[in-house]
């Protein structure tokens, strides 16, 4: 004998809006993309039932869910075990005069992105406890926006930037500069390896500035997302095996930048499961400064004068003795 199930539209109202999509299911290790209008809300779901997951040590036992914004500003909201979905509209408030964004409002909400707006652009990587068999996400947009998301339980296959993500560039010529990075890492180690680095770089208008230090770049401008970095780039420069990488550190040079121009410069690890995560980024401005004259403009300007005083001289002998001997 079954009972009936339970009946939450009652209980779940926000889930009934006009603005709130279909619950949709994300499976393990999958990535999805959509575009989203603002104050609208996407929901998914994740289950997992392997029994080999659920038996690994208490530090490797965990999910990964991670929401990459493409563009735009996107939150996370994340329920465990039973609904109803995260509720959005309990905490965030759009209308005009009566805005409102407050974390400690957020119904049916277990963790959340930060939305108080100092890290709009940013992604959200949880790495939570994988204490509960069922996941109810909720994605929330507050201007036209486009993400990727992910959720992994089989975390050992997921690349971490060594590093911290931090990447640094020197300039090697006028028109080529090296960027250097630390290898990316596998907690916990043998599931997975790097499989290649993908290099990024593009060239920003003098108007491209950063809205704060927790964003790189803007929200319409995101440069390190891996669906950030292939929108505002005409492609990836070039790739780097993680074999060519040596004593944890890798290189790539990149060439045909343009003397004093600001540049971006990322990379994104890529695992041999098809995995991909970016570095923190980095911005430079090219500056080469070649010397063509080997004495200062004073010592030129004297060795100008002198030379024309001894032209002038030969020029004056040679026609004294034209007229002694012409």
């Amino acid at each position: 004998h079954f009972g009936a199930a339970q009946d939450l539209s009652s209980v779940c109202l926000h889930e009934n809006y006009d603005n709130v999509g279909p619950a949709m299911e994300i499976t393990d290790g999958e990535t999805v993309y959509r575009d989203m209008k603002p104050n609208q809300t996407h929901r998914w779901f994740y289950r997992s039932y392997n029994v080999t997951t659920m038996n690994q040590p208490d530090e490797y036992r965990k999910v990964i869910i991670n929401l990459e914004p493409c563009r735009g500003v996107v939150y996370l909201f994340v329920r465990k075990t039973r609904r109803c979905y995260p509720n959005p509209y309990s905490c965030i408030d759009l209308t005009p005069g009566k805005e409102k964004r407050q974390a400690s409002s957020c119904e049916w909400t277990h963790f959340l992105s930060e939305i108080d707006g100092s890290r709009d652009g940013t992604p959200t990587f949880f790495e939570v406890p994988l204490s509960s068999t069922k996941y109810f996400l909720s994605v929330y947009s507050t201007q036209n926006s486009a993400y990727t998301l992910t959720v992994l339980a089989d975390i050992g296959a997921f690349p971490r930037p060594g590093g911290n993500g931090r990447i640094t560039a020197r300039q090697l010529t006028e028109l080529m500069v090296q960027i250097s990075w630390d290898e990316a890492d596998f907690v916990p180690k043998g599931i997975s390896d790097v499989k290649q680095y993908w290099i990024y770089s593009s060239m920003l208008l003098e108007s491209d500035n950063r809205t704060n230090m927790a964003v790189f770049l803007r929200p319409d401008k995101i440069m390190n997302t891996v669906c950030g970095l292939q929108n505002n780039t005409d492609r990836s420069f070039s790739t780097v095996l993680a074999s060519e990488c040596s004593n944890g550190k890798c290189n790539a040079t990149i060439d045909g930048v343009i003397t004093d121009k600001r540049y971006v410069f990322n990379v994104v690890a890529e695992s041999y499961r098809g995995h991909k995560m970016a570095y923190a980024g980095l911005i430079m401005r090219t500056d080469w400064e070649v010397i063509r004259q080997a004495a200062s403009d004073r010592t030129l300007k004297v060795v100008g004068a002198v030379s024309g005083s001894v032209l002038g001289m030969v020029v004056i002998i040679y026609f004294l003795m034209l007229k002694l001997y012409g």
